[in-house]
Parts: C-alpha cells; sequence; structure tokens
C-alpha cells in the first residue's frame, strides 16, 4: 500500500485521548496501534485512575517514555465522561480522537483519513468509526450508530445520529463551541447528549467504515452490570430532560421506567434511578436546552432515536424487514 506522505509542520496536530482504569496490558496495545500510524504530528494523552502498575510504562525508561506520549494520573475513580473531558482539556491538537482503552486501531493510516476526511468535509464536526469485534473482526451493530435507511449497513459511510464512544474523531472547534461531555452521566450515553448539540450547533456526524477499531470489551474495570444498566436507563431519562421538548421527557421517562424495571427486575432499581436523577434534579435543569425543530426534524429523518415523542430506538428497527426485537436492549448494554 502506498501511503502519502506528511508534513509535521503544516499539518494539523491530532490529539489521542484514552482514558483507562487497570488495564495495562489493553492500554499498551492501544497505544501501541497509535504510535505505529503513518501520521506526523500526533501526541497520546493518558488520563488514568489507575491503582495497579500501569504507571510504570511512562516512567524513565519505560515502554511509552516519549515526547508524543503524556500520562496523566488522578486519585480517586472518576467517571468516563469526566476522565475524557480533562484529556481535552489537555490536549492541543485541531482534531481529538478518542478510543477506549481496550481497543485497536486497524490500520495504521487512520489518522491520515481522519484528516482527509474533516478536510474534505467542512460540514462535518465528529466522526464515527466502525467497531469490529477483537476475536471475530466481525462489525459490532451494538456499537455503531444506526444508518438513516433500513436497508443500509454499517459497510458504507452515512450521515448518523449520534457517535459511540469505543472509536471517534472530533473538531476541537467544535468542543469549543458546543462543550464536552455531561460529567453527571459517569457510564453510559454521554455521547448522544453532546451529539444533540452538535446538530443543533450546524455540524453534522458521519459514520465511516474507513477507520475502524477492534474492541475487545474487556471486563476488567467495568462497573456491575446492576449498576451499569440503572446509569444507562437513568441517563436515557436524563438525556430527553436535558434536550428535548417536554413531551418526549414525560413519554421517555414512562417508557424507560417500565424498560428499567423488565431489565433489572428490582423495583428498588428503579427507586435507585429516580434518587439519582431527584439529587442530580438542580444540574440537569440548569442544562437544560431544548434542541431546536429543525434539528429534531433532521434527526427523525434518519429513523434512529426519534419516533413521534418517543426517545428510544425506531420502531422499524425492531418490526421493520430487517428489524429485530433484540435491539432494544442494545440500549442498555454494557
Amino acid at each position: 500500500m502506498i501511503v502519502a506522505s506528511t508534513d509535521p509542520s503544516t499539518d494539523p496536530l491530532v490529539s489521542y485521548v484514552l482514558a483507562t482504569y487497570n488495564r495495562p496490558d489493553d492500554l499498551r496495545e492501544a497505544i501501541e496501534s497509535i504510535l505505529d500510524q503513518t501520521y506526523d504530528p500526533i501526541e497520546v494523552i493518558v488520563v488514568s485512575n489507575s491503582t495497579d502498575e500501569t504507571s510504570t510504562m511512562f516512567e524513565d525508561g519505560g515502554r511509552f517514555d516519549e515526547p508524543t506520549v503524556h500520562y496523566h494520573e488522578f486519585p480517586g475513580r472518576m467517571g468516563v465522561p469526566q476522565a475524557r473531558n480533562i484529556g481535552y482539556d489537555l490536549a492541543s491538537g485541531d482534531i481529538l480522537v478518542t478510543i477506549d482503552d481496550d481497543a485497536v486501531l486497524t490500520s495504521n493510516d487512520a489518522t491520515e483519513t481522519v484528516v482527509r476526511l474533516f478536510d474534505s468535509n467542512p460540514e462535518i464536526g465528529v466522526l464515527a468509526f466502525q467497531c469490529r469485534d477483537y476475536r471475530t473482526d466481525e462489525v459490532n451493530p451494538h456499537e455503531t450508530p444506526d444508518p438513516p435507511r433500513f436497508d443500509m449497513t454499517p459497510t458504507v459511510p452515512y450521515r448518523a445520529t449520534n457517535f459511540v464512544g469505543v472509536g471517534n474523531a472530533i473538531r476541537s472547534a467544535v468542543i469549543d463551541r458546543v462543550g464536552d461531555f455531561p460529567e453527571d452521566f459517569v457510564y453510559g450515553f454521554e455521547e448522544m447528549d453532546l451529539s444533540f448539540r452538535v446538530h443543533e450547533s450546524g455540524y453534522d456526524i458521519l459514520f465511516t467504515p474507513e477507520v475502524a477499531v477492534w474492541h475487545k470489551k474487556s471486563p476488567e474495570a467495568r462497573r456491575t452490570d446492576l449498576e451499569t444498566q440503572e446509569r444507562l436507563v437513568g441517563n436515557r431519562i436524563k438525556l430527553a430532560l436535558r434536550n428535548l421538548p417536554m413531551r418526549y421527557v414525560v413519554v421517555s421517562t414512562v417508557l424507560w421506567s417500565v424498560y428499567g424495571l423488565l431489565l433489572t427486575r428490582r423495583p428498588s432499581s428503579l427507586w435507585n434511578i429516580y434518587r439519582r436523577l431527584y439529587d442530580e434534579r438542580e444540574t440537569t435543569l440548569e442544562a437544560r436546552r431544548v434542541v431546536s425543530p429543525r434539528t429534531i426534524r433532521r434527526i427523525k429523518s434518519r429513523k434512529t432515536m426519534l419516533f413521534f415523542w418517543w426517545y428510544g430506538p425506531h420502531p422499524g428497527r425492531l418490526f421493520g424487514r430487517d428489524g429485530t426485537p433484540q435491539r432494544v436492549f442494545w440500549e442498555t448494554s454494557n
């Protein structure tokens, strides 16, 4: 393969941002896939809450003791949105690329492709990468934004409603304009919240299979299934409250509450969800910025997250010709 040359003196700096917690082996492979990139200039920003030996890789004489890699360790355990926000603040690049610490770039020209796509599509603010299973190389639909037509598959590029955190690129100018991730989400759907603001600002989101990651979905450092399910359901309700007209808030609260009860099979989980929402009510209401009818029309036209007054998977994804009722469970799979 012929790789186009890059010029560090004129090409935009690309910052890779990784949040990590006690996954040294996965993190090592993720960073190696970044350092193998043919593009220059890049930098790697690692934000860590790790309590194990992770930091030794970045010490003098360590595996990643080099000027383009910057390791920042913080005490305690923060949520992924907060860690990524810190990484964005520390980054200097014109383009911010995020991959999970248990993900690996599939090709060494991924960064060049990111720069080229942004350069040729000035209206695009976010690139959503294709996600493949690390072991089988199959495209993972659970971690892929839905295509705008039911007959499309994530093997071709398309304008998307949202992006997924496992692999994406964002113009730093977009973050400057619309803000970063909501830190009170802790785990799950923070990308959808940012996606609303991206669309509202006039930018669009492009899914591209030209850039892909292999995702291991490592069990290490993941939160418990029950806590994850509760937070994901609660964040779905909070998303509507932060961004959508009140009719969506009411309908989504009812439907997602029923779903949460069926999912966890514990009335106590529903109580935990409501308690968190109540405790965070002031922050959520202060952040409430209802998107415009134009943004709602755009999202509805792509047959993804909005249907009638419901904020969730489109019925065509569940019961259409190529639909599957199991699709509803993708919303809260971790």
